[in-house]
């Protein structure tokens, strides 16, 4: 059976979760495409419905899984080309607890981060690195925006992401959990990040997009780092600067346990 009508209440239930109050009301959110999908179910998330355009040959192994029109999935789908399946899967949901670190492991602690684009490259880029979780302030964009959904590639399900945090009550826990904390940011105390103290649990700040760190959290921070600039561009994009972060730890992790 195809569900054409827009009054069908599977699909009002699906277009409902566009918009965030309904997400966060309902504990869902939506994955577009196989991959997402894919990856959703391997790492264990409870996918509750699935959507499928009509004339897929996608076979998906999910109790509810229903067909829709053309037209209805279109305006579902969030992208340019659909790849025919959106599911509706369960917010994962973590706590700072869960960030399990080892000696001389990292998380990331974002603050005001606002692009949806720069947040989940920098949660994707953590995963990849191995950081052991990222934190997220109130300033942070949705987490399960579609656009942030779709640049994490699954990375939302392979590592803890906590949300809603007062950035000094985050930072305060995390030392408290023994992380020193380091920040991108330009003080008169900052160094180098290729001569900062790198050593240890530490947790990397990254601040807004514009504004930077905010000077209560900054003040938290045991060091500030900055990294090199050696062609004329003043700054980096937020995600990049916090990939260049994340990877000099990894880097320098590796070569003590080399030696």
């Amino acid at each position: 059976m195809i569900i054409t009508s827009r009054d069908n209440r599977i699909y009002k239930k699906l277009k409902l979760l566009s918009d965030k109050r309904r997400r966060e009301s309902e504990g869902l959110f939506l994955i577009e495409g196989l991959r997402g999908v894919q990856d959703a179910l391997k790492n264990g998330m409870k996918v509750r419905t699935v959507a499928l355009c009509e004339g897929s040959e996608i076979k998906i192994d999910v109790p509810e899984v229903y067909v829709l029109a053309k037209k209805l999935f279109a305006e579902l789908a969030d992208t340019m080309t659909p790849q025919g399946i959106i599911a509706a899967v369960e917010m994962p949901k973590a706590s700072l607890s869960d960030f399990k670190a080892e000696s001389d492991g990292f998380v990331v602690l974002c603050e005001n981060l606002r692009d949806p684009g720069n947040l989940g490259t920098v949660i994707r880029t953590a995963d990849a690195a191995g950081a052991a979780g990222v934190a997220l302030t109130k300033g942070c964009c949705d987490l399960f925006n579609p656009k942030t959904v779709r640049s994490t590639v699954a990375s939302i399900g392979n590592i803890p992401i906590v949300r809603g945090l007062d950035a000094i009550d985050a930072a305060l826990s995390l030392k408290k959990m023994g992380f020193r904390l380091v920040a991108g940011a330009l003080t008169d105390k900052t160094v180098s990040l290729y001569e900062a103290d790198l050593s240890g649990k530490i947790a990397f700040i990254v601040g807004n997009e514009g504004d930077g760190i905010t000077p209560e959290l900054l003040s938290k921070a045991d060091e500030a780092v900055k990294i090199p600039m050696r062609g004329g561009a003043e700054s980096l994009n937020a995600s990049v600067a916090a990939a260049v972060m994340m990877y000099e730890k990894v880097r320098l992790t590796a070569e003590k346990n080399i030696s």
